[in-house]
Parts: C-alpha cells; sequence; structure tokens
C-alpha cells in the first residue's frame, strides 16, 4: 500500500480531486484516508480514468443519493464527514454531482476561526511592540537581565509568529478555493444603460457634475448611510457608482429623485438572493468583496403616489438578521476592547511619573479601546434604533 502526506489537501479539494484522477491514471487505486494525518492510502491497480469529488456531510452519510448512483457515482472512501466519490464516465458526460455547499461552510467555519485566532495573536504582539517603540523614542535604557527562562520567551514569540503565517496562509488559500467552488452570481451592480465609463467620468468632473464622497465603518450602523443616501438624491445627487471597498460614493448631479435604499447583511447569500432582490425592482449598487461576510447596498426609485418600497416582508426576519450580524461584529470586538483595557491598566500601573503615562505604549493601547469600543457603541445603537422602529 502506498502512502502519500497532503498537509493542506481540503484547502484546495479541486486540486486534491485532479491528484486523485491522476493517481489513478498512473495506477494507483485510492483506498481510504486518515483526516488526522492528512494521508492518503493507495493500491496498486490498474491504470484507469476516474473522475474524484470531495464532499463534507455534517450526517456522515455512507451512501450518496440515488440521483448521484444512478449517474455513476460510487463510494470511494469515508473519513469523518468527509466524503470521497467516483466516477468512471468521462467528466463532460456526468450531469449531476456531489454538492459543494458543505465545503464551503466548512472552509468558512475555518476562516473565521483563523481570522479570531490573527486577531489575538496581533494583540499579544502589540504590547511589546509598542512597548519597543516606546524605548527607542524616549531613549531609555533597555536592561536585559539574564535568566535561563528566555528560551521559553523566545520560543514562544517564535510560535506566535508561526501561527500568525499560518493563519494568514489559511486564510488566502481558502478564501481562493471557496470563490471557485462557488456558482457564479449574476453580480451586476447597474444595468448597462445607466453605466458611465471612465471617459464620462472624467467629463463630467470637469464641468463639475461629479461628486464624490468617503463614508467610513457605514457597516456598523447602516440606517445612517441609508438615510443619507435618500437625502443625497432628494438634493439632486444620484448615486452611480460605489468604489471596490466601499469607502467612496460617486454620484452625479440631476433631478431630485425618491429612491430607497438598503443596506442588507448576509454571511452566506444563497445563489438565489440576488435574482430575488432583483426581480422584486431592487438594483444591486454594491458588493463586498469580502470572502468573510457580504454586504450589498440596494436601491428602488418609487415615485411620489407610490408607497415607499420595503426589503424585508417581516420585521422579525430583519431583525434576526441584524442581530446575527451585531453579535458577529461583537465576538471580535469586545475581546480586544477587553484585552486593551487590561494592557493600558497594567502599564499605567508600573508607571511612577506622569510622563511615563504620555508613553508610545499608553497612546496605542488608548486608541485601539477607542476604535474598538465606538464600533461597539455604532453596533448596539443600531440594533436599539432598530428594535425601537419596529414596536413603534
Amino acid at each position: 500500500m502506498k502512502k502519500m502526506y497532503r498537509p493542506f489537501w481540503s484547502y484546495d479539494v479541486k486540486k486534491t480531486e485532479a491528484w486523485l484522477s491522476q493517481m489513478a491514471n498512473n495506477g494507483h487505486v485510492f483506498e481510504k484516508l486518515n483526516r488526522w494525518t492528512h494521508c492518503f492510502y493507495f493500491n496498486e491497480g490498474a491504470t484507469e480514468s476516474r473522475v474524484f469529488r470531495i464532499a463534507y456531510d455534517k450526517f456522515k452519510s455512507p451512501t450518496l443519493a440515488s440521483t448521484l448512483q444512478n449517474d455513476g457515482w460510487e463510494m470511494a472512501g469515508l473519513a469523518g464527514k468527509w466524503q470521497i466519490s467516483t466516477n468512471r464516465q468521462p467528466e463532460e458526460t456526468i450531469k449531476n454531482s456531489p454538492t459543494r455547499d458543505g465545503i464551503i461552510k466548512h472552509n468558512q467555519t475555518i476562516t473565521y476561526v483563523f481570522f479570531g485566532l490573527l486577531f489575538y495573536l496581533l494583540s499579544i504582539l502589540i504590547a511589546p511592540i509598542s512597548l519597543a517603540f516606546s524605548y527607542i523614542f524616549t531613549d531609555e535604557a533597555i536592561v536585559v537581565e539574564e535568566s535561563p527562562y528566555w528560551i521559553l520567551t523566545y520560543l514562544f514569540f517564535a510560535l506566535v509568529i508561526g501561527l500568525v503565517g499560518l493563519g494568514i496562509y489559511s486564510i488566502i488559500k481558502i478564501a481562493k478555493s471557496n470563490k471557485n467552488l462557488r456558482d457564479p452570481l449574476i453580480l451586476e451592480t447597474l444595468p448597462r444603460g445607466k453605466r458611465i465609463d471612465k471617459q464620462q467620468e472624467r467629463e463630467l468632473k470637469r464641468s463639475g457634475h461629479r461628486v464624490s464622497k468617503i463614508r467610513f465603518a457605514w457597516m456598523y450602523s447602516p440606517d445612517k448611510l441609508e438615510n443619507w443616501l435618500e437625502s443625497m438624491e432628494q438634493r439632486g445627487f444620484n448615486l452611480y457608482r460605489v468604489n471596490q471597498i466601499g469607502m467612496i460614493f460617486h454620484f452625479t448631479t440631476g433631478d431630485p429623485r425618491r429612491m430607497a435604499y438598503k443596506v442588507d447583511y448576509q454571511r452566506q447569500p444563497p445563489a438565489s438572493y440576488f435574482s430575488i432582490h432583483q426581480e422584486a425592482g431592487w438594483s444591486n449598487c454594491f458588493n463586498s468583496i469580502s470572502n468573510l461576510e457580504k454586504w450589498t447596498i440596494w436601491s428602488q426609485e418609487y415615485k411620489e403616489n407610490q408607497e415607499r418600497p420595503q426589503f424585508y416582508s417581516d420585521d422579525s426576519t430583519r431583525i434576526k438578521q441584524t442581530k446575527k450580524m451585531v453579535l458577529t461584529y461583537t465576538a471580535f470586538f469586545l475581546p480586544f476592547t477587553l484585552l486593551y483595557t487590561y494592557f493600558l491598566f497594567n502599564s499605567l500601573s508600573r508607571q511612577t511619573g506622569f510622563s511615563q503615562w504620555l508613553s508610545w505604549g499608553t497612546f496605542a493601547f488608548a486608541l485601539c479601546i477607542f476604535v474598538y469600543g465606538s464600533l461597539l457603541v455604532k453596533l448596539w445603537m443600531y440594533y436599539i434604533r432598530l428594535k425601537k422602529l419596529v414596536t413603534i
């Protein structure tokens, strides 16, 4: 039996599937997978052309659906919740294949874990880095005390830096893999007839009919962004584009319009999400490019004698989506706020004079507390405003 080690095989299952097919072509018949050691086992056999598909099934089903079996798929191996199936038919003739949804959700969970790990590890690193800057800019002498335990400190920092590197690699690799696994979505942000090319943008700017505005951190109080966009439309500033990172809003000057805007948050929007709302008359103005979350800005024009279009059909759905968003961001920001508060008080307790309190470390900790704390306040104020609005 041949044993092959692939440490990050699940980060790119398409590449792993292609590798399994190549192994079959070389006469290595897949036997099993050990998910803990990341080792694949093969028996020697005849060369054969096979298609492989890897799926993630939380129910650990040992059998494939009848539609897949009718298409020639058979189970090649199980490893926990991982399913590896194979098909002897040519790939272009296969109509149905195991779904990728389970893998995408699994990868998404890993991404959340690594994001959390990165944030916490970087928060650990910021303390010694800020202290080092403090010593550099204050010209204080650095005294290193001899101790046999320094090796533990060095090993700990080597571990932290290694984990930071692993986290960054995993997030980038999984984001790219999930992008390839997802079905392509229709994400046109404006009808073709309303698009403005670069030459027209330059002409509008020269003539004074183009206005650009910057809005930071709008996703933490999306209702304020909606109100601001609608007020801009009522003043004759018509939104025609938002830049890729969602901070710069471009307007043309024109006629005042009654436009309803909706800023919507989805963790993993289903494939039907965009088509459903577009069929309901909403135009897609912006889609966030982040793999961790999906923000979309929708708009719909309405007349004076018409009711303002509603994005959600019921308030409970709207509250549920908002609560999910607020809790997600709170899980990220609250630990940092508490951690930096601890660092700040710990640092101040060791200072003996006022001048020492005004160090780079104190400034860095206070700035972090202010940034994360203000974002938390914005989030929960938005949730409270929405609850009040719904209950009126």
